[in-house]
């Protein structure tokens, strides 16, 4: 097998891995956006408690959570991303 097909196949594996759902990558992403949600109420809270009237707006909150959260999906979904090329999977061929 040539090394260009090594490689394929090694990344193939490795996208596989990533995108394999365990109990442990559901926990971690539940403790991430666990921790996302408590730290934008805490924002929220203390926007308010400055005296920023605008952020009593429902629509203004929305729109606070769901640009926080398209900056922080990268983060969130980490688990099911494969490796970069260089780290090592610890699997030797």
């Amino acid at each position: 097998m040539s090394k260009k097909q090594q490689r394929r196949k090694a990344e193939r594996r490795s996208l596989e891995e990533a995108r394999r759902i365990t109990v442990g990558k559901m926990v971690r992403l539940l403790l991430k956006s666990l921790a996302f949600a408590l730290l934008l109420t805490l924002v929220v809270m203390v926007l308010k408690a400055v005296g920023l009237t605008w952020v009593d707006n429902f629509w203004i909150q929305m729109g606070l959570v769901l640009g926080t959260y398209l900056l922080v999906y990268p983060i969130l979904m980490s688990e099911f991303r494969p490796a970069r090329g260089g780290r090592s999977t610890g699997e030797e061929a």
